[in-house]
């Protein structure tokens, strides 16, 4: 029996819709607990202000003539950009940042820049597939 409720990205999109889960069970979102029946809107700002990396085309090519698409050989790649975005978030903003209709801060665009994706992006899948040193120096940089 599990802990807690196993909520999709697509749930907390169509919270409004019947489909959204009314359970008593814990729902945790990165360490934090919430209940679906009385913080609803609360977990729902927590996910959505989180960044999400999915599969990309037309980029520029990655060492000048290799692949201008990650789709099929990507998901690995984005979902470890994810969790380190996510740290430096956590790192420089502060786990309770959430994100603000009026526009992102400057701190999250830097964070959000380091990924985009192009050769002089620091956390570019093209500095990934260039320089596979990358994952180390990301683990380096967290632990300062």
């Amino acid at each position: 029996m599990m802990d807690a409720a196993t909520l999709t990205y697509d749930t907390l999109r169509f919270a409004d819709t019947p489909d959204f889960p009314e359970t008593s069970e814990p729902v945790w979102i990165l360490g934090k607990k919430y209940s679906a029946l009385t913080e609803k809107e609360d977990l729902l700002n927590d996910v959505t202000s989180r960044l999400w990396f999915t599969y990309r085309r037309n980029f520029p090519a990655i060492g000048g003539t290799g692949p201008t698409s990650d789709t099929g050989w990507g998901c690995m790649l984005r979902c470890g950009q994810m969790i380190f975005a996510q740290a430096l978030i956590c790192r420089h903003i502060g786990r309770e940042w959430r994100w603000d209709k009026k526009g992102p801060t400057g701190e999250y665009l830097s964070v959000l820049t380091a990924f985009l994706d192009k050769k002089d992006s620091y956390y570019s899948i093209h500095q990934i597939g260039e320089r596979p040193v990358w994952v180390r120096q990301c683990i380096l940089l967290l632990a300062v």
